[in-house]
């Protein structure tokens, strides 16, 4: 005869403490993209170029509303050509949207936060180089240039009084 215990065990697939730390991460990514929502909002509505767009950085304009726009890490196709031709209506050079979706994209990826947003684009800030000084290497070519320029003239002279 055959036991009354069964052989197999139903085992919950996460444990409890799995639960209450997967719902902590959904509620704060929740909470982020409602506080990200409720800034874009505050700017100006999707349709339109306001005056506080143009103030802005174009960039950082267009990283909030594709931080916006982002289900998890994914952007769907039709939002990116949206976001796209939104970048254009405000002179982002669309190589230069595409980095910024990339940027955006790689920190949802990674979980890092939205909020602070500024730092990885600051490749796009269009701040002006301070004016090169002088390094070794310069003066190094400074030096070899004379010397080469005046070896050159001694040689040409002592060409032309060899006659």
């Amino acid at each position: 005869m055959s036991s009354t215990h069964p052989n197999l065990r139903l085992v919950p697939a996460f444990s409890p403490e799995d639960v209450r730390i997967r719902a902590t991460r959904q509620l704060s990514e929740t909470r982020r993209r409602i506080a990200l929502e409720n800034r874009l909002a505050a700017n100006a509505s999707v349709a339109e170029v306001t005056e506080t767009d143009r103030v802005a950085s174009p960039h950082l304009v267009l990283a909030g509303r594709i931080a916006a726009s982002l289900h998890g890490a994914v952007l769907p196709p039709e939002r990116r050509e949206e976001l796209l031709r939104f970048s254009k209506s405000i002179g982002v050079r669309e190589f230069d949207a595409s980095l910024v979706i990339a940027v955006i994209q790689d920190r949802a990826r990674r979980g890092e936060s939205m909020d602070d947003i500024v730092g990885p684009l600051k490749i796009f800030s269009g701040q002006t180089r301070s004016p090169r000084k002088l390094s070794n290497l310069s003066f190094v070519a400074l030096g070899a240039s004379l010397g080469i320029a005046i070896g050159l003239a001694t040689l040409m002279v002592q060409w032309l009084t060899k006659v």
